[in-house]
């Protein structure tokens, strides 16, 4: 990959409601015209990637992926799955190892472009927590070995905040550092920044983690994402701000966690490609068409800073007007205006 050439991806990473099939196959099309180049399916809500990892899909669900990952090809999209398997590192060999082979087996079956190992979100304050994680990701790495999979891992600790510290436990000394030197095969480290949800990421930021990981960092940016305490009563709609152009010589690829609401997501996430002077022709066009365009924009950036309740009577009617539209963001609107998504006290980020 040339260094000034970043891979731009957008993750469903979030936690509490799922996008449903429909709304995942609309941003496999929409995507790539707006610059973006791949898909990462990690949702907290697929237990079949997480704490039931061990476990096949039910077929319904393996269907869904298959048709998921035929409309990502057809588009250029790389879809990329993300596995959490839970504590895993707390006893692997035999049994466990077996499963996880089984399970990598049935991800590349579907024909997918890449794999993110997350080990983010379970408790981390134990010996030789690297290398045990990276026992698993060379198991892997060398099972997927024909598959031509890009690989990506993600830290228990993958940020400086300390908040990490404090819900998974105290990190080990130098475990970033060790974790990477001790990965086979080529592995790019998420890192969301100084902290979880970072206000910016300039070169300084992210200095220090590029030249432990040799360049090979994957940014896990927390923006548009709606899922914790904090954000769940905003939209976010406003593009990137605070991302550095100068990001491109200490990274591999930059990845937005996309909110709960999709089509919404686009206005945020058609921003990235340009955050490093990549123009995407069919942007505004997409926008139009999801109904992200500029007038849902206006009327959902009162909700960029405020909640619902704490905005005038005025742009409360502008938002109705909007949500009264039939696009597909006018319903998705509608629907977080009723409550359709509630916060979700398991979510990391209170």
């Amino acid at each position: 990959m040339e260094e000034n050439k970043p891979i731009f991806g957008v993750i469903e990473g979030f936690y509490g409601r799922a996008w449903s099939l429909e709304s995942r196959l609309q941003m496999a099309r929409w995507l790539p015209a707006v610059g973006i180049q791949a898909y990462l399916y990690a949702p907290k809500a697929d237990a079949f990637l997480r704490k039931s990892w061990h476990r096949s899909w039910p077929d319904s669900q393996r269907k869904h992926l298959l048709e998921l990952a035929n409309v990502c090809a057809s588009n250029q999209l790389g879809l990329h799955v993300g596995l959490s398997p839970f504590e895993l590192y707390r006893d692997y060999g035999g049994s466990s190892k077996a499963a996880l082979k089984s399970k990598l087996g049935e991800i590349i079956d579907l024909g997918v472009s890449g794999l993110a190992v997350l080990f983010d979100d379970m408790p981390g304050s134990l010996g030789s927590l690297a290398a045990r994680q990276a026992e698993i990701c060379n198991d892997l790495s060398h099972w997927a070995s024909d598959a031509d999979l890009a690989l990506r891992v993600c830290p228990t600790y993958y940020s400086d905040d300390p908040i990490l510290d404090e819900i998974f436990g105290a990190r080990p000394a130098n475990y970033v550092e060790e974790l990477y030197s001790e990965l086979e095969g080529d592995f790019e480290i998420f890192w969301t920044g100084p902290q979880v949800c970072s206000d910016s990421l300039d070169p300084e930021a992210l200095e220090a983690v590029s030249d432990s990981c040799n360049g090979n960092v994957a940014i896990w940016d927390n923006y548009p994402v709606n899922d914790s305490r904090a954000r769940s009563p905003h939209i976010y709609v406003d593009p990137l701000q605070g991302r550095a152009e100068g990001l491109r010589g200490l990274i591999g690829s930059h990845w937005c966690n996309a909110m709960n609401q999709p089509a919404l997501s686009l206005a945020a996430l058609a921003s990235l490609p340009a955050v490093y002077g990549v123009r995407a022709p069919e942007r505004d066009r997409v926008l139009e068409e999801a109904g992200t365009d500029q007038k849902m924009v206006e009327a959902c950036m009162p909700l960029s800073r405020s909640p619902l309740n704490m905005i005038t009577h005025k742009e409360r009617d502008a938002l109705a007007v909007a949500a009264s539209g039939e696009t597909v963001a006018a319903s998705e609107l509608r629907d977080w205006l009723s409550g359709g998504y509630e916060f979700d006290p398991d979510c990391l980020t209170s």
